[in-house]
């Protein structure tokens, strides 16, 4: 069975000039025998149609003649152990069909035509009678020449090719710089065999070549694969032909193959102007986008602006509903929203827009400006001075004719910085009843609030933060006692904030002032009313924690 395989299946005899093919010549056993005779005889001289060297008629032990190179012989294809038997018929069909009228008509004309192209050497044009040799190696092309300082060959095909075969004749030709021109005859281009497809997937250019035969000079039809963009920017392919003479046949160095159109190169120039237009789509897309955004935000700020203006001409208290509408907006447009009011660009030359409000208000604008300065997401700068140095705070108790607590109260929250200035505005004040001094004493508190929304929560309890301020600077502060008066101080906090007095003992203890009024207890009276508290110890509240740990973390280490 190896035998079998390995035997040759067509021969060429040189004497007849005739193509015996074995499955025929042997098939009568008496035939068979009658052509092995001959052979003895030297009647016929049979060569290998692959490599031209000399066969032998040989025989099995079955009696089953075929056809078998001479020993010891050099490389062929056709004996190479690796092809399967039907590779082996591939190769035996392909070789006949060289043979054909219409082969042997396309490799003439080629020949013939490729005479009148510059730069072809006509002395090197050989018709199938011309094998290039190259370590122990050899190929017969159906055509070859040399077209300047290239080798070209040209295969021509008729019929179906393995792969085996494609990649043998190209692998050869590719090593030893040759160009391998494959001329294709009938086939279609939408509906490939497989034939197509492996020529066409040996390089990236994918260009199928015939020869052009209603071209009185050397001219090949190239169908070529062109990558285009549609409208809507698919990138689809499609085949086109053009008729081209050798002079407008580029050279591929790297893969040894011919091109009129490059197709790999032309898809990725394709796919890259793909991607720009689609980037260019896509940025005017955002750039719509960011348009209609920037409207819609615009247009909500002006209704919003315009809605609190007209509330605000009618003396309206009501705000609160405008808060809710402005924390539905989001960042951007809270920040297209800043910029329409554009707070923080002022004019240096004219009155903070803050101040100029406080300045001129009555009480029914109150609401207006509180609600001002409650709307965390309205940027305004509530430290800012006019041009006379004038703060926002002392806007405040310049205006008579408005009540102070809720606008302090507003702009401590929003962060408001006491400064030496408000301290001095203060001081110049009236202030017979030491109201006015106790207020300072507060907004101090506050400002050394972490969290500025617990300014509510030092308003309410500030008494008892007097209290714990007075142990912690050993002064009392906020009450009408007398400096040395602290027994009367102490008396009065255990029995008017005992519910805080938890919060009170712990500030006293900690900060020294307890051992310090034990002492100056001569009659016993802050004692006595301890050990009255701890005999009956009234509910504690606990409604000032937050607070308590804000101002004072020292004391609740």
């Amino acid at each position: 069975m190896g035998h079998y395989e390995r035997s040759i299946k067509i021969a060429f005899d040189k004497l007849s000039g005739e193509i015996l093919e074995a499955d025929e010549v042997f098939d009568i056993k008496k035939d068979a025998f009658a052509i092995r005779r001959q052979f003895h005889k030297n009647e016929v001289e049979l060569y290998c149609c692959e490599c031209e060297q000399k066969l032998n008629v040989s025989t099995s032990k079955y009696d089953r003649l075929h056809f078998k190179h001479q020993s010891p012989h050099d490389y062929c294809i056709l004996t190479d152990g690796g092809l399967t038997p039907n590779q082996l018929e591939e190769f035996t069909a392909i070789l006949a069909a060289k043979e054909s009228p219409r082969h042997k008509e396309l490799k003439n004309k080629i020949a013939e035509r490729l005479l009148e192209v510059d730069g072809i050497d006509t002395s090197s044009i050989a018709i199938d009678n011309k094998f290039i040799i190259r370590d122990k190696e050899k190929r017969r092309p159906d055509v070859y020449c040399k077209y300047y300082d290239k080798e070209l060959v040209f295969e021509i095909q008729l019929s179906d090719l393995s792969l085996r075969y494609i990649l043998s004749r190209y692998e050869f030709y590719q090593k030893h710089g040759i160009y391998l021109i494959w001329i294709l005859d009938n086939f279609d281009i939408h509906h490939q065999a497989q034939l197509e497809r492996d020529i066409k997937y040996l390089s990236k250019y994918q260009n199928f070549f015939r020869l052009d035969e209603k071209a009185d000079i050397f001219k090949l039809e190239c169908k070529y694969k062109y990558p285009f963009l549609t409208e809507d920017n698919k990138l689809l392919t499609k085949w086109l032909d053009k008729s081209v003479s050798m002079n407008q046949i580029k050279f591929d160095s790297e893969s040894c193959q011919i091109y009129f159109y490059n197709f790999g190169d032309n898809k990725s120039k394709t796919e890259e102007d793909q991607k720009r237009i689609a980037e260019e789509i896509n940025e005017a897309k955002r750039k719509k986008n960011a348009e209609e955004k920037l409207l819609s935000a615009k247009n909500k700020s002006k209704h919003i602006i315009q809605e609190i203006k007209e509330l605000r001409s009618r003396k309206s208290q009501n705000f609160i509903s405008f808060i809710g509408l402005i924390n539905e907006l989001n960042e951007y447009e809270i920040e297209i929203l800043n910029h329409t009011l554009n707070f923080q660009n002022r004019d240096k030359t004219k009155k903070p827009a803050l101040n100029q409000w406080i300045s001129t208000a009555v009480q029914d604008d109150v609401a207006f400006i509180e609600f001002i300065l409650n709307c965390s997401q309205i940027e305004i700068d509530v430290n800012d001075k006019d041009i006379n140095g004038i703060t926002a705070f002392q806007e405040v108790y310049q205006n008579n004719s408005i009540l102070k607590n809720i606008t302090i109260k507003g702009l401590l929250k929003r962060g408001y910085r006491l400064i030496q200035e408000d301290y001095t505005y203060i001081n110049s004040l009236i202030d017979s009843n030491g109201d006015l001094k106790n207020e300072m004493r507060i907004y101090a508190i506050c400002n050394n609030l972490t969290d500025k929304y617990l300014v509510d929560s030092v308003f309410l309890h500030s008494k008892l933060l007097f209290i714990i301020e007075s142990a912690k600077r050993h002064e009392i502060v906020g009450f009408n006692y007398k400096p040395n008066e602290w027994i009367a101080f102490a008396n009065n906090a255990i029995q008017y904030y005992s519910e805080y007095w938890e919060y009170i003992e712990l500030a006293f203890k900690n900060y020294g002032l307890w051992d310090q009024l034990i002492e100056l207890d001569k009659k016993g009276t802050f004692q006595n009313k301890v050990q009255a508290f701890y005999l009956k110890i009234p509910r504690q509240k606990f409604d000032c924690d937050d607070v308590y740990k804000d101002l004072y973390p020292d004391l609740n280490n």
